[in-house]
């Protein structure tokens, strides 16, 4: 019973993620808060992805978390702070260099380029003057998903 209960709370989740997210839009008061919580667990499942060193499912997130931030892009202001260009800044000349390690293919490079994305969030977050919010990899999985390569 109780099992049930955690497959029907995932599937909910799930269902909610696949919606667009509520008040997301380029105008700044554009929730970003929702944006960077749709950026945390997609990274957060990337970084699965790559702790499984499942390449494929490492194209799939990275594709995900590229679509995040050129709508987080879009965000001129929010809070008096320049959210799109702090972000074009800071981190996605790291994203772009964890893309394209996973393009190539190299587990190495993939893994090094990963922690520097979440060392990229937190330069942005202090640039935010929002120190406080402090990224971190993460190996736990919440999910009921596999990580691990399909045979």
């Amino acid at each position: 019973m109780k099992q049930n209960r955690i497959v029907a709370f995932h599937l909910v989740l799930l269902g909610a993620l696949s919606l667009p997210v509520a008040g997301a839009t380029s105008e700044p008061d554009s929730g970003l808060v929702a944006w960077m919580g749709r950026l945390q667990y997609y990274v957060h499942k990337l970084g699965l992805a790559v702790s499984a060193q499942n390449r494929p499912l490492q194209g799939f997130y990275v594709h995900e978390v590229e679509e995040v931030i050129e709508e987080v892009e879009k965000i001129e202001e929010c809070d008096g702070i320049a959210i799109g260009r702090l972000l074009t800044a800071n981190l996605t000349p790291a994203f772009e260099a964890l893309e394209q390690a996973v393009e190539v293919g190299d587990q190495g490079r993939v893994d090094t380029a990963y922690d520097d994305l979440l060392a990229a969030c937190n330069r942005c977050h202090k640039a935010a003057n929002r120190p406080y919010l402090q990224i971190q990899r993460r190996t736990d999985n919440p999910y009921l998903q596999d990580f691990s390569p399909a045979p």
